[in-house]
């Protein structure tokens, strides 16, 4: 019961934050502008609480799904009556117009951009202490002689401790290149690296198979797995990084395999069946561990860096993932909507602030990008109808745009749907097939 409440509770206030930092941008704008802000609601009708004042409206609704800033002469379905007053919404530039519809997106983004320097500046960059590389292969890192399990020490005689220095410092000489020195079976050795230009070194950081925390409820909790173990084997195969162990686990979803872990310099060793867990049209095991992090503190000016890399990178990944959908490359199934993100923010509210806030930070860029499709009733349908209308030098006729709203407005609800099927079926109905 507790833990339905917070998952409530987190959904409402992740919703109730970005969609308030969304409308804030289209409310902002349009008052720089002049335009008069009728209504300014968190939710949708019918109204529960608000008050007036001056011009303007502020009141919270029912349904919680969303919000709007509702401006003067302007509606999202259908017409409004216009007077051709100055203060209205039709009666500013092509421009003007624009700024107020991508206010909304770049308030999203900005959030984004605030949240991840916040992170950054206060909890530090996640990392993990070990040097441990993996060079790829036909990497520049594989043709000077660096191998897997290579534990780097010194890059131009820098000493490195963790995988974030590490990174950093290949960074650094990546234009110059620079010898490092590192430890292989004891052995220390020295390579000189070349400049790496744009391509990098191809070096991959092997994060330790340290267990940092165990999820409750699951198989490693009733195994009795213990934060600080370190995997060793799964099933038959020796594992010594991250990516090995979580790769072993995967293929044994709902399978009874032995696990092999240390603790405390003792060997111990017990089987354990991974949950079995729906992953687009297939099914994979987990067993509820998360790795071992150290943080690492930055300067703001670094952390600004890193958030707007932060931003880009979330971004870049969304789109890839959208144009890999539509050419059929991704499946259907991997679409979240409102249940998975209630979900998501429950397990992220339980995980401690930093990893609500960046949750956060990753769904507000998503809104952002949702929002600029170019579907009418959203922001990036009015910006497509506000494009032509610049070209053509007059809008589209009264009849287009009650059909183009009609459709988007078609579209967004199949697209509800769908999602909210999706969430279903991945959260319920595959459960309940499970138990016959």
């Amino acid at each position: 019961m507790l833990d339905t409440l917070t998952t409530i509770a987190s959904f409402l206030i992740a919703l109730g934050v970005l969609v308030f930092v969304h409308e804030l941008g289209h409310f902002l704008v349009a008052k720089w502008a002049g335009i008069r802000v009728e209504r300014f609601s968190l939710g949708y009708p019918p109204k529960m609480i608000g008050f007036t004042r001056g011009e303007t409206e502020y009141c919270i609704s029912w349904i919680p799904f969303g919000g709007y800033v509702k401006v003067a002469g302007m509606a999202d379905v259908g017409t409004e009556e216009t007077t051709g007053a100055h203060w209205e919404f039709p009666s500013r530039s092509v421009g003007i117009r624009m700024a107020v519809i991508a206010a909304g997106p770049a308030m999203n983004f900005l959030f984004a951009f605030a949240a991840l320097i916040f992170l950054v500046s206060v909890y530090g960059i996640d990392s993990f202490d070990s040097t441990r590389v993996n060079p790829q292969e036909n990497s520049l890192a594989a043709e000077v002689g660096l191998v897997r399990g290579d534990r780097v020490r010194t890059v131009g005689g820098t000493p490195v401790g963790n995988a974030y220095e590490l990174a950093s410092a290949l960074d650094e000489i990546s234009s110059s290149g620079a010898r490092l020195e590192v430890e292989r079976d004891g052995i220390l050795l020295d390579f000189d690296l070349p400049p790496a230009g744009d391509e990098g070194y191809g070096v991959q950081l092997m994060r330790p198979t340290t267990v940092g925390h165990v999820e409750p409820g699951t198989p490693a909790d009733s195994l009795g797995l213990q934060a600080g173990d370190i995997i060793r084997a799964v099933g038959q195969a020796p594992v010594v990084s991250w990516a090995e162990m979580s790769e072993e686990i995967r293929r044994y979803p709902g399978e009874t395999v032995p696990l092999v872990w240390e603790r405390d310099d003792q060997r111990m060793e017990q089987l354990i069946t991974p949950a079995t867990h729906p992953e687009g049209e297939a099914f994979v095991g987990r067993i509820g561990i998360g790795p071992q992090v150290s943080r690492h503190t930055v300067g703001l000016g670094r952390a600004v860096v890193l958030g707007g890399l932060g931003v880009y990178n979330s971004s870049w990944l969304i789109l890839d993932f959208l144009g890999e959908l539509f050419q059929g490359d991704r499946s259907t199934e991997e679409l979240g909507g409102p249940l998975r993100i209630a979900q998501l923010a429950g397990q992220t509210a339980e995980q401690g602030l930093d990893s609500f806030v960046r949750f956060l930070a990753i769904l507000s860029v998503n809104l952002a990008i949702i929002n600029l499709l170019p579907i009418p009733v959203l922001d990036g349908g009015h910006l497509t109808f506000l494009t032509l209308e610049g070209i053509m030098r007059r809008p589209l006729s009264l009849r287009q745009r009650e059909i183009f709203q009609q459709i988007g407005l078609a579209i967004m609800l199949f697209i509800m749907v769908f999602v909210t099927f999706n969430d279903l079926n991945q959260m319920v109905f595959r459960r309940i097939a499970e138990m016959f």
